[in-house]
């Protein structure tokens, strides 16, 4: 428990620091506060880690060092937090917090922000450091000359053992950095993709949106949503009759419905659990109203857990790796041409691959993988159904959105690609059949029909399996 303490502590000490500087407007002051109120959460951290620290440290901190004016202020401006985000915090109501802001604004008070961190080698960590290293020294109730005295000793630690080493060397973990278990998925779990990172989440989610850019918002390449709050479609292992917001998903940066707001408006953070690729929020942890958003930096990007559940969190998060191919058998790097398999393929599985281009550059949006019989009944309705007599017009380089479809078996893999411009399936020998329910109906739906639109061309009879073209 004691351990779980002091990574949670020195993960959160320099964020609490910037948010206590933005509050106060002064280091002491602010150094001060954090030491307060880290010693009052690791004397009450029995209680505190079966509920949210996060925030009880914030209620603290905002509560002992500003007027709620300013408090909301700084919590929308330095946290961006939502108006029901700093109701939880304060302590009132949403309609309050909203007052509470306006009235900040109007004072119009500038947020002094904190020195730079290399003004002075301790600002970083030295309140997380003092509370891990002088467990004999009760923080909270110590005049502050006997906290120069802590911090005097503790800079002769760090200066000993090279910076924060030995924090490092406690938690096993470098200080700021939480480490996640690996290994702790359940075999039900399935494996989600995108851009090149992999995790692995409940079979019961269903698939959604999740915050991206684009100039719909407000101003050129601005952050916003259209659906990020809830899951989109749902899978055949969730008993539910429809999606609601207790259906859990995993969210990717496309837009989900007409149904779009700025980023920052209430409704665009989930109430339940979910997971964000290329998420927007900062490495951490952040209440959000019923559940905590926790954010880990996988291969340069930013993965969110939403849960009230720390154990599910952590259990998620500590499945994301940086992937090649995924476990789906998806490249990473996007499949562009048909190619051939070897002769008499038998297969074993069919990886569903969804790309898209529609941000600029090609990423693996979603991947599925479809059993044995299915990928045999694919390919002997191709083999059976007759490829059309004349080919259509398709790019020979696809665009937008696409599938690759990868039917495994012994000896190799053969590509086949899913135009949607076109509305056909296409092969290395430059045939092709139309998408019909007999030729799609064995790996669409799903994620397919969360992420890849409906073809516009010879679409009769494919609902259901494809996300429907939006307005």
């Amino acid at each position: 428990m004691v351990g779980q303490y002091d990574e949670w502590a020195a993960a959160r000490t320099p964020a609490l620091l910037r948010l206590a500087h933005a509050l106060t407007g002064d280091a002491d002051s602010a150094e001060e506060a954090v030491r307060r109120a880290l010693a009052r959460i690791r004397d009450e951290w029995p209680r505190m880690v079966r509920g949210d620290p996060d925030l009880e440290v914030r209620r603290v901190l905002v509560r002992s060092c500003a007027g709620r004016d300013r408090a909301a202020i700084v919590l929308r401006r330095g946290e961006e937090l939502s108006d029901a985000e700093i109701a939880n915090v304060l302590g009132c109501s949403a309609s309050a917090a909203r007052r509470h802001v306006a009235r900040g604004l109007a004072a119009a008070e500038p947020i002094d922000e904190p020195p730079p961190s290399d003004a002075d080698p301790l600002v970083p960590g030295t309140v997380g450091v003092a509370l891990l290293e002088r467990r004999d020294v009760d923080v909270a109730r110590e005049p502050r000359r006997r906290g120069r005295a802590v911090r005097a000793a503790v800079l002769a630690i760090v200066l000993l053992v090279g910076g924060v080493a030995y924090v490092a060397h406690e938690s096993r973990t470098p200080v700021g950095v939480i480490s996640y278990p690996s290994g702790g998925a359940r075999q039900t779990w399935r494996y989600e993709s995108y851009g090149g990172v992999q995790v692995q989440v409940p079979a019961d989610w269903g698939w959604g949106g999740a915050p991206f850019r684009m100039d719909i918002f407000h101003g050129k390449n601005s952050l916003g949503s259209c659906g990020s709050s809830q899951a989109a479609v749902q899978p055949t292992e969730d008993g539910s009759s429809y999606v609601s917001s207790a259906t859990g998903f995993t969210g990717r940066p496309v837009k989900m419905s007409d149904s779009c707001m700025s980023w920052g408006s209430d409704g665009t953070m989930p109430s339940g659990d979910a997971l964000w690729f290329a998420s927007p929020l900062d490495v951490g942890q952040r209440s959000v109203g019923p559940v905590v958003a926790e954010t880990r930096e996988v291969g340069g990007q930013h993965v969110t857990v939403f849960s009230a559940h720390s154990a599910l969190r952590r259990q998620i998060l500590g499945t994301a790796q940086v992937v090649d191919t995924d476990a789906n058998g998806c490249p990473t790097q996007p499949v562009l041409r048909p190619t051939p398999g070897p002769d008499g393929l038998r297969p074993d599985a069919m990886s569903v691959c969804a790309y898209s281009q529609d941000s600029g550059t090609a990423v693996l949006l979603w991947s599925g993988q479809v059993v044995r019989r299915a990928a045999q009944e694919y390919v002997d309705t191709l083999r059976t159904a007759s490829p059309d007599a004349t080919p259509a017009a398709c790019p020979t380089v696809p665009s937008g959105t696409w599938v690759a479809l990868g039917v495994h078996g012994d000896g190799g893999t053969r590509w086949d690609l899913v135009d949607l411009s076109c509305a056909r399936i296409r092969s290395t020998d430059g045939a092709q059949w139309p998408l019909t329910r007999a030729t799609v109906s064995d790996w669409a739906g799903g994620g397919v029909a969360a992420y890849v639109p409906q073809p516009a061309p010879a679409s009769h009879g494919l609902e259901g399996l494809f996300h429907p073209i939006m307005g």
